[in-house]
């Protein structure tokens, strides 16, 4: 159906190679000029598609990371004095990844310590490899159905 088509598919954060082949199979699933774009962090699933070009994004800093989470949590680069232990925590629970920075940033923009720690007390309960479960975290706090729509919209899709 689609062998006519050209068509752009992007497989975000793939942690598992049968993703990769059921959802984008091969070249020959896809008219010509179409594009898959796999984001991963683990190399060796790469080795099992036919890419044609590989692009390695360095990873944040710790300082860039921090800076990324304040802009969103604190409308400023650095986190003020009483929120710098907790922030540099929860930089390190996102593990460089921009959208849990932004994301979690921006959930507890205008919060409380109180709401800080039960937070990352949440955090603390997620295996480290599950960030999808952790971004659930503000997903589920979010006010209402539309606003878990539009979160949806953006950071998901």
């Amino acid at each position: 159906r689609l062998q006519s088509k050209k068509v752009l598919i992007v497989l975000d954060d793939v942690t598992d190679v049968e993703k990769i082949y059921s959802l984008a199979g091969g070249k020959h699933w896809f008219g010509p000029g179409s594009r898959i774009i796999i984001t991963t962090r683990d190399e060796h699933l790469l080795k099992c598609s036919t890419g044609d070009v590989k692009y390695e994004v360095k990873c944040m800093t710790e300082s860039e990371s921090l800076q990324l989470f304040c802009w969103h949590a604190f409308k400023n680069p650095l986190p003020p004095e009483d929120f710098v232990e907790i922030s540099e925590s929860l930089v390190t629970y996102a593990q460089g990844l921009p959208l849990a920075l932004e994301v979690w940033g921006s959930f507890l923009y205008r919060r409380s310590m109180v709401e800080w720690k039960s937070f990352i007390e949440r955090l603390k309960q997620i295996p480290h490899d599950s960030i999808v479960e952790k971004l659930r975290i503000s997903y589920d706090g979010l006010p209402d159905h539309t606003t878990k729509e539009i979160f949806l919209d953006i950071a998901c899709f």
